[in-house]
C-alpha cells in the first residue's frame, strides 16, 4: 500500500499555486481565405490583412475554445504600407483597429502611430499569397503587441480595422472607407487561464 502511494505521489502533475496558462488552448483562425496576405520567410509566421468594417465577420475572425476561468489574447499589429515609388515618403502613419466579439461587443480599439522614412524596410520578407499587381508594393511595417483578455465560456472575436490617416508632402488623408485593407496582424496566440488565481497572469515573452 506504502509502495503504490509513493507512486501515484510520483506521477501525479504539479500544480501550481500561482494562476497557470495553457499555450497551446485550441483556437482557430476562421478568417476569409483572401485575408491571408503571406508567410514570413525566415520565422514562418502566418500575416492576415485587416480591412475597414463593421461586419465582424468580415474582420480576422478568431474561434476561441470553451475555457471556465477565460484567457489571453495577443498578435502583432502592422501598418499595411504600399511602398511604391509614388507613395510620397516619409509620411506618418496612424492606424486604427479595433477588436470585437461576435455580437459586436467592443473589447478594445488600439491605435498605432509612426513615421515612415524613405529607407523604410520591414523585419522580415514576406511570401506572399496572391501576386496580384495591386499587393505588389504592400508590406507590413512596424510592430507593435496588443493584448486582449477574454472571459470565461465560448467565444468568437475579429480583428477589424477602424480608419487610417496619413500626413505626408503637408497633406493629411483619412480613409475610412468598408473593405479597406489598412492594417495587417500576425503572431496570434491564445492562452487559457488554468489555475485557480485569475490574478496572476504571466506576461508575453
Amino acid at each position: 500500500m506504502r509502495l503504490l502511494l509513493i507512486i501515484l505521489l510520483w506521477t501525479a502533475p504539479l500544480l501550481s499555486q500561482d494562476t497557470e496558462l495553457s499555450l497551446d488552448a485550441g483556437y482557430a483562425i476562421r478568417a476569409d481565405a483572401n485575408l491571408f496576405f503571406g508567410r514570413g520567410e525566415s520565422t514562418g509566421t502566418e500575416y492576415y490583412d485587416v480591412a475597414i468594417t463593421s461586419q465582424p465577420s468580415d474582420g480576422v475572425l478568431i474561434k476561441l475554445p470553451y475555457t471556465q476561468k477565460g484567457g489571453k489574447l495577443t498578435f502583432d499589429l502592422h501598418h499595411r504600407v504600399g511602398l511604391s515609388a509614388d507613395y510620397g515618403l516619409p509620411a506618418e502613419i496612424m492606424t486604427v483597429v479595433e477588436v470585437v466579439t461576435g455580437g459586436t461587443n467592443r473589447l478594445g480599439t488600439f491605435t498605432m502611430l509612426d513615421m515612415i522614412g524613405e529607407d523604410a524596410a520591414f523585419d522580415e520578407q514576406i511570401e506572399r499569397a496572391s501576386d496580384a499587381e495591386i499587393d505588389r508594393y504592400v508590406t507590413p511595417m512596424s510592430r507593435k503587441t496588443i493584448t486582449i483578455t477574454t472571459q470565461p465560456g465560448p467565444q468568437s472575436i475579429s480583428i477589424v480595422g477602424r480608419d487610417l490617416n496619413i500626413v505626408r508632402r503637408g497633406t493629411t488623408t483619412r480613409v475610412d472607407t468598408p473593405g479597406t485593407r489598412i492594417a495587417m496582424v500576425s503572431n496570434i496566440k491564445f492562452e487559457e487561464v488554468l489555475a485557480v488565481n485569475p490574478l496572476s497572469l504571466s506576461t508575453p515573452d
